[in-house]
């Protein structure tokens, strides 16, 4: 396809660097030239410096030929306004980041209006991601699927757990629950188990089940925590603005720390029940009067990334049930892992994998649909969640064990009337399934490509 990407921040140029390894042509549209520059260095794309909801730079751009603009810059009403003149010279689809909390209401309203086809706020992302994780605190990420029947949960084996040096075969014939070890993460490298895959101490391990089997699951495996009651977030930004109402509803008492007054004022008179402190959430002291030592769990989710690595570290020698840090410079996650922080929620990442799922639903064939699609294992594995639509041949009807499935390939779930299936070689795929596919390869783009 021909995609315009506008916008050449961390967000812009990991969805160009993705795109162009999947072989679209690309043109990155931004006012830095530098930006351009180091873009179309890297990934060898064309550039074009300029405002992206200029109508002349988009005819530069060739907006008229375009399959798909994606504007991730760092204002809204840009992104939205170069949708929507891109729209108007002919480009076939439009993907806008929104973020604002102001515009979250209006969205339906303005993906009419404005002709956008798809919009992402990856701050509310963000707030979904960290509530999930509240709900099951030993987890270290969690994805759902199906409207959250299915759990894609990642957690580290300890040196204290029975399973050490056990193979997954024998490990799902000790317990009687119902989950498949779908990756494994170890030493930087993403596996797909077989059931001779032995885990050892300090694999991240990501497994599929439903919501029950993976409370039952932790308990199995030691590392089941009760579930969070309180919270006290550093930061009172856009991600705690949508997460509170996420608290609200799970009835989890919130205090916020933030410095902006005007921030405090808007976070207090739009959540009564929350506690905010008009505090530096940096300083030591003023975390511990804020109730750090007794909280269930410590959010750190202020604008600057070393902020909240640093707050992070700290709340790490309480020893609290839960951690969670939100770092936005995709650089640095990997590091801040490596520095010992688990659970660390990207808005940026999480918003490069929506805008990819959209991208590869564009090039869907009729016999099926991806509906979601998550990185996962520090990004190194890709889920995906494809609807079967119709009889295939060499896919449907067929036990799994005489599929031909790619090498790096695995079916993790399959969904069939509201049951949730974990597959074993007999299992088979008939039309009207969801399946939920975990590839270490790229390009899934339907149920075909599984084979």
């Amino acid at each position: 396809m021909n995609i315009l990407i506008v916008g050449g921040g961390s967000v812009g140029s990991a969805i160009c660097a993705q795109l162009t390894r999947e072989d679209h042509n690309i043109t990155i549209i931004d006012e830095s030239a530098a930006a351009v520059a180091e873009i179309a260095d890297s990934c060898d794309v064309f550039g074009v410096v300029g405002n992206g909801a200029d109508i002349s730079i988009l005819r530069k751009a060739h907006a008229d030929k375009a399959d798909l603009l994606i504007a991730v810059s760092a204002m809204d009403e840009i992104n939205i306004l170069c949708c929507a003149a891109a729209r108007q010279l002919g480009t076939k689809h439009t993907v806008a980041r929104v973020r604002n909390p102001e515009y979250s209401e209006l969205m339906e309203l303005l993906q009419s209006e404005m002709n956008l086809s798809f919009t992402i706020n990856p701050e509310l992302a963000a707030a979904a991601e960290i509530s999930r994780l509240l709900r099951f605190p030993s987890a270290t990420k969690i994805n759902t699927f199906c409207g959250g029947k299915v759990e894609l949960a990642e957690f580290v084996i300890s040196e204290s757990s029975p399973f050490c040096g056990v193979s997954l075969y024998d490990m799902r014939q000790r317990l009687n629950i119902k989950f498949l070890v779908c990756g494994v993460l170890r030493g930087g490298e993403a596996h797909i188990p077989t059931g001779h895959f032995v885990i050892e101490a300090g694999d991240t391990v990501c497994i599929t089940t439903s919501d029950r089997e993976l409370t039952k699951l932790f308990k199995a495996l030691g590392i089941y925590k009760t579930p969070i009651k309180n919270v006290l977030i550093a930061g009172g930004g856009r991600t705690t603005y949508y997460l509170l109402s996420h608290l609200a509803a799970a009835k989890i008492s919130a205090t916020v720390i933030e410095k902006n007054r005007e921030l405090c004022r808007d976070l207090a008179a739009d959540y009564a029940d929350a506690t905010i402190i008009c505090d530096n959430c940096t300083h030591q002291e003023a975390l511990l009067e804020a109730g750090l030592e007794s909280t269930d769990a410590f959010l750190a989710l202020s604008g600057v990334d070393e902020e909240n690595a640093i707050a992070s570290m700290y709340a790490k020698t309480l020893n609290l049930r839960k951690i969670v840090t939100m770092i936005s410079r995709l650089s640095y996650v990997d590091f801040f892992k490596s520095a010992g922080l688990e659970s660390i929620v990207s808005p940026k990442s999480s918003t490069a994998a929506n805008i990819l799922r959209y991208v590869r639903s564009l090039a869907k064939t009729k016999d099926s649909d991806i509906e979601a699609l998550y990185k996962i294992l520090d990004d190194r594995v890709e889920a995906l969640q494809l609807s079967v639509n119709e009889e295939i041949e060499g896919v449907t009807g067929i036990a799994l064990k005489a599929l031909r499935l790619r090498r790096d390939v695995l079916i993790a779930c399959i969904v069939r009337d509201g049951e949730i299936i974990i597959p074993t070689g007999d299992t088979v795929i008939a039309k009207g399934d969801t399946v939920i596919v975990i590839t270490t390869g790229e390009r899934t783009s339907g149920i075909r490509d599984i084979v």
